[in-house]
């Protein structure tokens, strides 16, 4: 069994490697805030989901460990991974010199997909000059399963782990296919803003297709070191009307379908069952988009979760990626063809052709549709609600030494 070592604990339990104030309380905004301070140390999330379904985890004090007869690791779960960051430098004296002396080994575990070229390989290399450190005595919880193959990389569905946990607390998903007729063609929700996503949705405002779903575009910015496709640069040659009317698309945002604020939009507990009940499917518009990753986050795990049939405007793969973890997806009532185009302006091209066909099909087909996929609908809830012991229990077996 893996030992898991922290520096601190206070009466909360273990608190965030990399965390000096001992009186954080989980669900304060001081907590929420790791997130977005540095060095995004956040609560190890994993241990939540092995206590969710019954997988006994042994956890200690770095000061307690002595044994080396287990594998042992320092995880530290960060939300954001920051090249000039060195994480090594940040933990407790005592801790760092047992492990640059061999007697455990550091976990990052990343939620997120990034491309690691080049800030991640960068602030490892970084590390292991600085430390006299091997690369054996980092490994690297990664939600990009380009990278499952990958030294130090260890792939791990972990958005599909946490939204299943978030909703089963909560136990407010939609649990009945609705076969009646829906106001709506479709959903498509889209909060931050990208460059792909900018021309996706302007193409949708401007056919008109937007009048048809309950869209939203909130046109919410941020700071990434990997801009990956945002640059617009990147579709200078795609098509220069489109291009114009996206660029002048930005002046009719924030176009919004509910009354949530901006925290309630990236809160993964709320669930508005009008969204996956009274139109027929999901238009999933990814967090990413380029061909160095495959990543499926909960954006993808919303509709599955709440039996609404989808596309997904994302990696190349993507679909590929959830058949492996045991989803089926919906060839047989539409084209997916998409899903293996590498070349992103053609891939682009395909899934508007997708999103404005399904807008354009009658209440009568998209029901005879609905029909049809009942059973993959059912099927791909019950996946997601499924005990996830295998998977937990893949990576503890990866990470053993």
């Amino acid at each position: 069994m893996i030992q898991w070592l922290f520096d601190r604990r206070n009466s909360h339990g273990f608190l965030p490697n990399l965390i000096k104030d001992e009186t954080l309380q989980p669900g304060t905004p001081q907590w929420w805030d790791l997130a977005i301070k540095p060095p995004f140390s956040l609560d190890f999330t994993f241990l939540k989901y092995c206590k969710l379904d019954g997988v006994v985890q042994n956890c200690t004090l770095v000061s307690d460990y002595i044994t080396k007869t287990a594998s042992a690791y320092y995880p530290i779960n960060i939300n954001f991974f920051d090249e000039n960051i060195d994480y090594i430098d940040l933990m407790d004296e005592y801790s760092k010199n047992r492990f640059t002396n061999g007697d455990f080994r550091v976990l990052f575990y990343y939620t997120e997909g990034d491309n690691p070229d080049p800030e991640i390989y960068r602030g490892l290399e970084k590390m292991y000059a600085k430390h006299n450190i091997t690369s054996d005595s980092i490994r690297f919880v990664t939600g990009n399963y380009k990278l499952k193959q990958t030294h130090p990389f260890v792939y791990f569905p972990d958005m599909e782990l946490y939204y299943r946990y978030l909703q089963v607390l909560e136990n407010n998903f939609v649990t009945k296919h609705n076969l009646n007729k829906r106001e709506k063609k479709f959903t498509c929700l889209i909060r931050a803003d990208k460059a792909w996503r900018k021309i996706y949705a302007s193409f949708l405002y401007q056919m008109g297709i937007t009048e048809q779903g309950y869209f939203s575009y909130i046109g919410y910015k941020y700071d990434t070191s990997n801009a990956g496709l945002n640059d617009f640069d990147q579709w200078q040659d795609y098509d220069d009307s489109m291009l114009a009317d996206t660029l002048s698309f930005e002046l009719k945002t924030p176009i919004r379908c509910d009354s949530l604020n901006d925290h309630e939009h990236n809160n993964h507990k709320l669930v508005n069952h009008e969204f996956y009940t009274n139109a027929y499917f999901n238009f999933v518009v990814e967090t990413l988009f380029d061909n160095d990753v495959c990543v499926v986050s909960e954006k993808t795990f919303k509709p599955i979760l709440n039996l609404q049939p989808f596309i997904v405007l994302g990696n190349p793969g993507t679909l590929s990626l959830l058949h492996d973890l045991g989803y089926k997806t919906f060839e047989d009532v539409i084209r997916e063809t998409y899903d293996k185009e590498t070349d992103h302006r053609e891939r682009m091209s395909l899934l508007l052709k997708t999103s404005f066909d399904l807008a354009q099909l009658s209440d009568t087909h998209h029901l005879r549709i609905q029909n049809i996929i009942a059973d993959v609908l059912a099927h791909n809830q019950k996946v997601l609600l499924s005990p996830k012991v295998q998977r937990i229990n893949k990576l503890l077996n990866q990470l053993e030494y």
